[in-house]
């Protein structure tokens, strides 16, 4: 009888999370939503530490619109002087991020579930959650024909 009341709990419990994986119609993503909305304090990347530092979430907030091409209707691509981001939608809730440095010291490429989170109007992994620091600073980006600090 305990066993029974407790898997209803946990089915109970699970039912009641805040967080569905897999993006949910009307919500399709398109890349440029990649660009816009997609949030960054979600995954695995060499962004971590500045998303520590920073109030930044987005790629929008570390990418100008010249540094962004879409080279098909499933892949958004954001380079600057120093880094290459790639967004190829897999699926419709599924997102392969690669990220790259030019100088050839960073490679990363996972595959991530994604959905879309109402209350903050983006687009989010459930992996897990970088939490702006309260005292976070203005990130401010290079602009593309801006040297380095």
């Amino acid at each position: 009888m305990n066993k029974i009341v407790l898997v209803l709990l946990a089915l109970l419990l699970s039912g009641c999370s805040p967080k569905q994986p897999g993006v949910k119609p009307p919500f399709l993503i398109y890349p440029y939503e990649f660009y816009e909305r997609f949030n960054l304090r979600t995954i695995i990347s060499s962004y971590s530490e500045a998303l520590k530092y920073y109030c930044a979430s987005y790629p929008k907030d570390f990418f100008t619109r010249d540094q962004l091409t879409m080279p098909d209707t499933d892949t958004l691509v954001l380079e600057d002087e120093s880094k290459k981001l790639v967004f190829e939608l897999y699926e419709l809730d599924r997102v392969i991020v690669t990220e790259e440095t030019k100088d050839g010291s960073y490679y990363a490429k996972y595959l991530y579930i994604i959905y879309y989170n109402e209350e903050n109007n983006d687009f989010r992994t459930d992996r897990f959650f970088i939490p702006k620091h309260e005292e976070c600073k203005t990130y401010r980006r290079k602009d593309a024909n801006q040297s380095a600090p």
